[in-house]
């Protein structure tokens, strides 16, 4: 099954998510293909295994650079010996504000560069030290100090060459609709109707896809937007339940709670003190 990863950025100052030595145990394989809109690196810190990118196998070793390219189905099998790596992705917003997009940039998937393994390096040293000054620019110059790296030699324009099947493209057209419009009532009639394909077809394939109903997906979606709301606004729990789509407060609460395990006044508690 393949499956769309959202991306939850917790501080807009810094939108990327940074996995600094994730460690996969040996002989793991992941069942679930995932895609995102967001470029991933990863940097091979020890260890081996194959990195599945739609339908290239590519055998990374300790050293090696991985770039996975917005939109690619990917998955991990990893050799007996495991494999550890830093894992950084890097929110498009950014690279658009820095007047590049990966959707047009095709980065090359493997290979290795001292000057990157460096940079990632100093990248997990400033994530893993205790706010040091001026840490937030520290961070987004490494950033794009990396990506710079990757434009400028690992990369060439998209091609178009990569043609998704007909269905897996509807699905993306699908959850970019549903991302981008989630606080209105949107419905499954509708949906089908946007991306051509009767409902009960791509009702069935959407669930299949993604992992979740055409119902589940957008709530899942409204409850990512109410989060940042909750931590980055003072509107009260009802108003941000209605700006995320949400018929009433008790619907808004009750859903809330079923995709994040807590109730939003508690998950605003929980979370405002870091912000503070």
């Amino acid at each position: 099954m393949y499956v769309y990863e959202t991306h939850r950025i917790s501080d807009p100052r810094l939108p990327f998510i940074f996995h600094a030595k994730t460690v996969l145990r040996p002989n793991y394989h992941s069942m679930q293909p995932n895609w995102h809109e967001n470029v991933e690196i990863l940097h091979i810190l020890s260890g081996s295994g194959v990195l599945l990118c739609d339908t290239k196998q590519i055998a990374v070793a300790e050293g090696d650079t991985v770039v996975i390219n917005p939109n690619s189905l990917h998955s991990f099998d990893v050799a007996p010996d495991g494999i550890s790596y830093h894992c950084l992705i890097v929110d498009r917003t950014f690279c658009i504000a820095n007047h590049f997009d990966t959707n047009t940039i095709r980065f090359e998937d493997h290979f290795r560069d001292t000057e990157v393994n460096t940079l990632m390096h100093a990248l997990c040293d400033e994530y893993a030290s205790p706010a040091p000054p001026y840490r937030i620019p520290m961070i987004r110059a490494l950033v794009l100090s990396i990506m710079a790296r990757l434009c400028r030699y690992y990369s060439h324009p998209e091609r178009g060459d990569k043609q998704d099947s007909h269905l897996l493209s509807c699905i993306k057209q699908a959850i970019g609709l549903i991302r981008s419009d989630a606080s209105r009532d949107l419905s499954l009639d509708e949906i089908a109707e946007f991306v051509g394909l009767s409902k009960y077809y791509f009702a069935r394939e959407f669930r299949r896809v993604t992992g979740y109903t055409f119902v589940s997906y957008i709530n899942l979606t409204r409850c990512e937007k109410a989060k940042a709301l909750l931590t980055q606004n003072k509107m009260n729990i009802g108003e941000i339940g209605r700006a995320c789509g949400f018929s009433n407060q008790s619907y808004f609460t009750r859903t809330f709670r079923t995709y994040t395990g807590m109730l939003p006044g508690v998950y605003r508690d929980s979370h405002s003190s870091k912000h503070n």
